[in-house]
């Protein structure tokens, strides 16, 4: 609906079955559409329900106005006032629908004044009231919405994703997109979680497959629709695609970011494009993202706004990112980086991480055996994924010399690791060649061969740069070992593209095992 017709409902409102009308019309812009034009309407509806002594409808317009700036940090005092006067609007009403958005409303704002004892007993007779309604409208899905994204956060409870998809559906059908988009971020947080991008992909494809319904979407949903399902690909490793759907996201939100509820995932977008950018050798690229986003957490815009864990969330990215393209290095040194290290530690137990940043910290940050084995007795979703990768790294802590005992134990961690319905394609990617380095070790050169030959025709899809380069050379290797001349010269093209993208340790790596294979050709000879 234009504003100048919401303007004359506000000007024709004389009775509740006015205001009714109106405000089921303005619940859909409001959610839509979040700026000072916007509240100055709702401000005005709230003139005209005082005036009138609408007591529900005037509750029910105060949700709406406190949900405009709820985003913003410095309006949380006048925010909470409006609270306490829909709490007590809806009392003295004594209407379900109105009590159970009243108190909804009131533990999101206590809680983030940090009020923990209020918030949670305005969370109680929330969920009291939207127990008791009899009909699934807006009051029901505003609240289960609110209380499943509560059980995420507090618990990381999964058994409620249903009903957040239910929640989806009814914000998609009723217009309600910004909502529809909010749910599918907590959506897409859960679905990466479990590391399941398709999920999160099936989701994202009800917006583009209807062109109807895209065009109709505020610009900033729009370019938070492409920032998701980027992020689906993003898990799949379809690094190449993600970063072209995080670059228009890009666009379209760096002009209005401050404008929109959705700065702190402008910034975060900082965050995956740098993840999509260094995994595949962009490292000039990275180092220029990364730069930028810590001169947009130094602005005060971001410090007043952004919230704790969103800011910790994105530090820890940033500083996997870092660790990363550091250890493409020839002059790496963990030791010169045992601050970062150290932070790392700490923060990967709490903070969600890409598995291929994770993995590569582990193997390259030379944890002590008592940090790994802390690591191992930890309970997180991410931790789990790699905890076969920890337990390689450890053998080699406990293993005093390398021999082939050490070799043939890593290789059965690796080979007896869980694999489940949500195991990657980069994830056995990367198992394969720790296990290839093992029997290479082992001068099993047939048996690399075998490991690895699936992969062959299938290069394209290691879209991780370095990790594909290697790949390449390892199966050179396998190949030459089991009778392929050209093995040592393709092994010499893959080493010209480390030299060509800057992997120099990968560099390093594979001259030296091109110098092994050399010595062990001469004793073969000899």
């Amino acid at each position: 609906m234009h504003i100048e017709n919401l303007q004359m409902l506000i000007s024709q409102a004389e009775k509740w079955i006015d205001f009714d009308y109106l405000i089921d019309e303005l619940r859909v812009v409001a959610s839509n559409i979040k700026n000072n034009q916007i509240v100055q309407i709702i401000d005005d509806a709230l003139i005209k329900s005082r005036i009138l002594n609408m007591n529900n409808a005037t509750a029910k317009l105060l949700e709406l106005r406190v949900k405009q700036e709820f985003h913003l940090t410095e309006k949380i005092d006048e925010l909470s006032k409006y609270t306490d006067e829909m709490v007590k609007l809806a009392t003295e009403g004594d209407c379900k629908g109105n009590l159970a958005l009243s108190y909804t409303t009131k533990w999101g704002i206590e809680k983030l004044k940090g009020n923990k004892e209020t918030s949670n007993e305005a969370l109680t007779k929330a969920k009291e009231f939207t127990e008791k309604l009899k009909s699934k409208d807006y009051s029901y899905y505003i609240c289960t919405y609110s209380f499943v994204i509560n059980d995420w956060f507090e618990n990381h409870d999964l058994k409620n994703t249903d009903k957040l998809e239910e929640c989806s559906d009814y914000f998609l059908k009723n217009g309600y997109f910004r909502s529809f988009a909010q749910t599918l971020t907590i959506l897409a947080i859960i679905f990466a979680t479990m590391q399941n991008g398709n999920r999160i992909l099936d989701r994202c494809r009800q917006i583009f497959e209807n062109k109807n319904l895209f065009e109709e979407l505020p610009l900033d949903v729009k370019g938070f629709s492409y920032y998701l399902t980027g992020l689906g690909y993003m898990m799949k490793m379809n690094l190449n695609f993600a970063e072209s759907l995080f670059q228009k996201a890009y666009d379209i939100l760096k002009p209005i970011h401050k404008n929109s509820i959705y700065f702190s995932n402008f910034i975060i977008l900082h965050s995956h494009l740098i993840t999509v950018k260094a995994l595949q050798g962009k490292i000039e690229q990275t180092w220029r993202i990364v730069k930028e986003v810590e001169e947009l957490l130094a602005q005060e815009f971001f410090t007043k706004n952004l919230d704790l864990n969103t800011k910790n969330q994105i530090r820890h990215t940033l500083n996997l990112n870092k660790f990363y393209v550091c250890t493409r290095s020839k002059d790496f040194d963990s030791e010169e980086m045992q601050d970062l290290i150290e932070d790392l530690f700490v923060t990967s137990k709490t903070q969600y991480s890409n598995f291929m940043l994770l993995s590569e910290y582990i193997l390259n940050s030379n944890l002590e055996s008592d940090k790994l084995k802390e690591l191992l007795a930890t309970d997180n979703f991410n931790i789990n994924r790699v905890k076969h990768i920890i337990s390689y790294v450890l053998l080699s802590r406990t293993e005093q010399n390398s021999t082939n005992k050490l070799f043939l134990e890593r290789i059965e961690i690796l080979v007896k690791r869980e694999k489940t319905e949500i195991t990657t394609f980069i994830e056995n990617v990367l198992a394969d060649l720790l296990i290839a380095q093992q029997l290479f070790s082992l001068t099993r050169y047939g048996d690399i061969y075998s490991l690895l030959v699936k992969y062959k025709n299938q290069l394209n899809r290691i879209e991780v740069l370095e990790m594909r380069v290697f790949m390449e050379a390892f199966i050179q290797v396998g190949a030459y070992k089991t009778g392929d001349p050209l093995g040592p010269a393709l092994q010499y093209m893959a080493i010209k593209k480390c030299r060509q993208y800057g992997f120099s340790r990968l560099e390093n790596k594979l001259l030296e095992y091109l110098n092994i294979q050399g010595i062990d050709t001469l004793r073969m000879l000899a």
